[in-house]
């Protein structure tokens, strides 16, 4: 019992460390650690990627074997270096690993960068910011359709870069909480359907499929605790589950539902059009809508750690 209290304890002082730190001092400027294991990862990629033309089945083995070297080494060496530290230093450790796989202070950032611009209607500078956080084509996009792309990018990563990992470092400690960053970036990296990705980026795409069924449950509920309940429960449940992620769809609709708006419609990724189903139910957004959704990812923070708190 006295084991379980330390460990419990200790996981609990990490955990409220890591998101005070990371909210005080935000994602390092200068240099971060998920740069270095992306250029890790690419070397990798280039050394044994195949041929689109390649098989499928030998596309994939591929990709899982590149998947397995570029992750599973450093979260068997965390593991090794939590075990052979004093029980005293796991806490740092903790606070650390958290501290730089969350992304909450940053995704504040990125938003605070968008809406400033929407704010004072200087839409070129605006279309510049959410370039930095989303995937598709914003070169032509209009303020209704900024604040669209910007509010699905900040209710998505709420769960991706926020609630998943503190979901799995209280699951499985700091090993727990890199496995999911890692896996995570990689399929930011290959989870594409182009050409190059659609079988070698399969297996990156499963994993964080799979680690973030969970979490994305999780962070379905606590956006509905903070909105409007009964709707986002709705959106999230029959709107969510068509979705082309099986992750993303339920968390940005029920945000959506919850700050009672409509998101999605078509967009263009990669010079295709996309015309994507609705998700939410409501007038489309405004720059103030994108406010409230960076209040809802907050305030949702704010309750996991509450909940943390006392029951740790």
């Amino acid at each position: 019992m006295d084991f379980l209290f330390e460990y419990f304890s200790c996981t609990a002082l990490a955990l409220l460390s890591a998101l005070l730190l990371d909210r005080w001092l935000g994602e390092p400027q200068s240099w971060h650690p998920l740069i270095w294991f992306g250029n890790w990862a690419s070397r990798w990629r280039n050394a044994w990627q195949l041929h689109p033309t390649a098989p499928k089945t030998l596309q994939r083995l591929h990709g899982v074997g590149v998947w397995s070297v570029a992750v599973l080494p450093w979260v068997a060496l965390l593991v090794l270096l939590l075990w052979l530290l004093p029980s005293w230093l796991e806490w740092l450790v903790g606070t650390v690993i958290l501290y730089f796989t969350i992304g909450w202070q940053s995704l504040r950032e990125h938003a605070i960068a968008i809406a400033k611009p929407l704010h004072a209607q200087d839409l070129p500078q605006a279309r510049a910011a959410v370039g930095r956080i989303v995937s598709r084509d914003t070169s032509a996009l209009d303020e209704t359709q900024i604040a669209k792309a910007s509010m699905e990018s900040v209710l998505e990563n709420g769960s991706d870069a926020i609630f998943a990992p503190i979901f799995w470092f209280l699951l499985l400690g700091p090993a727990g909480a890199l496995l999911y960053r890692l896996s995570n970036t990689l399929d930011a990296m290959w989870g594409y359907k182009t050409p190059e990705l659609l079988h070698f980026g399969w297996c990156a795409a499963r994993m964080d499929d799979v680690l973030n069924y969970l979490p994305a449950r999780l962070t379905v509920l606590t956006y509905a605790l903070f909105g409007n309940t009964k709707r986002a429960l709705w959106c999230a449940w029959h709107q969510g589950r068509g979705w082309k992620s099986p992750n993303a769809g339920p968390v940005m609709a029920a945000g959506a539902g919850a700050l009672q708006v409509s998101l999605s419609g078509a967009a263009t990724y990669f010079g295709e059009l996309q015309v994507r189903p609705t998700l939410g139910k409501g007038p489309e957004p405004k720059v103030n809508d994108l406010d409230q959704a960076v209040r809802l990812v907050d305030k949702g923070v704010y309750l996991w750690a509450l909940l943390i708190l006392v029951l740790l």
